[in-house]
């Protein structure tokens, strides 16, 4: 609340005691509510502001630069990191309340990992600079890092099964929201910049509402991917219950038009990216992302190391993988 009322977002005013709240930009507000990611795209503009306006962010700049001559280096990489923590809790105890270490590391945490997964770069990890890169899920609160659950399965067995022997415990109610949320994002999207025409494109089709979100790879099946925007696609109802699932039945999958719908979400992701990069459209998508996507519902992890935006290669994986089940 004290961040939204810093950003002007809110308007905050004392009340005795207490701290009240009035909205003053409803439009930012609703767009950091519609999903994670616009939370996460706003907050990583206000830190950099923060940051600017308190000279902080030539730091912040020197610690992501040095990463590209360090990597491999364990110890560089960590004396970078301890160099940024110490100038940003320097700052912090000078102009702020916050006069301990195990605050300012807390803080700390919360301002260099969003900046890192912007520039694909280390950040915070218990209060050392992370093993990896940071990626979205590192960022999630209250969720399993599905990465962290695979770490140590070896290679040659698949998730399915290693699964079945290391049992994982969901939160189904976090995925179910998750999931809403995403499927509202990707609607209003496409109503907003597609016209809200299919994202499969099926002639007899072109001219009804593709109100309907689906999941191209089953939620039921696929809970770490439910929410992954690279893993829904919009349908008309027909294409929805008539064609993904066979007769309207939705535990059933059709697996020769599941091929069909990732060729297609393969388009519409090139699409997304290829506009955005010319200012058309804002970017939703990320080619990694639906290499993950790809990766968990193929049980494949070869298909992350395709090449970054190799579009051909990801339209012969998804070939490949169904010429030997359709």
């Amino acid at each position: 609340m004290k961040l939204l009322a810093n950003s002007q977002i809110l308007i905050e005013r004392k009340d005795g005691t207490k701290n009240m709240f009035k909205v003053n930009s409803l439009e930012i507000l609703e767009y950091i509510a519609l999903s994670e990611i616009n939370a996460l795209k706003f907050l990583h503009r206000y830190i950099e502001k923060v940051l600017r306006d308190s000279d902080l962010y030539n730091s912040f700049n020197l610690f992501f630069s040095g990463q590209k001559s360090a990597i491999g280096n364990k110890d560089k990489l960590q004396n970078l990191y301890t160099k940024l923590k110490q100038d940003f809790c320097h700052f912090t105890k000078r102009y702020t309340p916050i006069n301990g270490d195990t605050e300012c590391g807390r803080i700390f945490t919360k301002v260099v990992n969003p900046l890192a997964y912007y520039r694909n770069a280390h950040g915070s990890e218990k209060g050392r600079i992370s093993s990896d890169i940071i990626t979205y899920d590192v960022l999630m609160y209250n969720r399993n890092n599905f990465r962290d659950i695979y770490a140590n399965k070896p290679k040659g067995v698949t998730r399915k099964v290693y699964a079945k022997e290391h049992s994982v415990e969901l939160n189904e109610k976090y995925y179910d929201y998750q999931s809403a949320k995403a499927k509202r994002f990707l609607r209003i999207f496409n109503e907003q910049y597609r016209n809200g025409i299919t994202e499969h494109l099926e002639k007899e089709h072109l001219k009804d509402a593709a109100i309907h979100i689906h999941h191209i790879f089953p939620k039921a099946l696929y809970p770490e991917i439910c929410a992954y925007l690279e893993n829904l696609i919009a349908l008309t109802p027909t294409q929805h219950y008539n064609y993904a699932h066979p007769n309207g039945r939705t535990q059933e999958i059709n697996v020769e038009y599941q091929k069909l719908l990732l060729l297609s979400k393969a388009d519409r992701i090139k699409e997304n990216i290829e506009e955005s990069y010319a200012d058309k459209v804002e970017r939703i998508y990320e080619f990694p992302k639906f290499l993950h996507v790809l990766s968990i519902g193929f049980d494949d992890d070869e298909v992350e190391n395709i090449g970054n935006m190799d579009f051909v290669a990801v339209m012969n994986a998804i070939n490949v993988h169904y010429a030997s089940i359709v």
